[in-house]
């Protein structure tokens, strides 16, 4: 069975997703010039595993800190 906090846990976690991808879509327009170069020396294919790692980290610290904090003000607004 789901519970609220679950729930909410869930919730936050894809409202954080839904928010970076649309964050996303914007910075891949930096890297399309860079790709359609096709310079193989310009080491673009290590800058995308850099960016690749950093978004990465950044979802799921974004989706555990987000997910938690729902849960938090959900628990917070109850014990008022």
């Amino acid at each position: 069975m789901i519970t609220s906090n679950i729930f909410l846990f869930s919730l936050g976690g894809l409202t954080f997703l839904f928010i970076f991808s649309w964050f996303k879509d914007a910075a891949i327009e930096v890297f399309k010039k860079d790709l359609a170069s096709n310079d193989i020396n310009a080491g673009i294919w290590s800058k995308l595993f850099k960016v690749f790692l950093v978004d990465w980290l950044v979802c799921v610290l974004g989706v555990l800190g987000t997910g938690i904090l729902f849960v938090v003000i959900f628990n917070v607004a109850h014990s008022i």
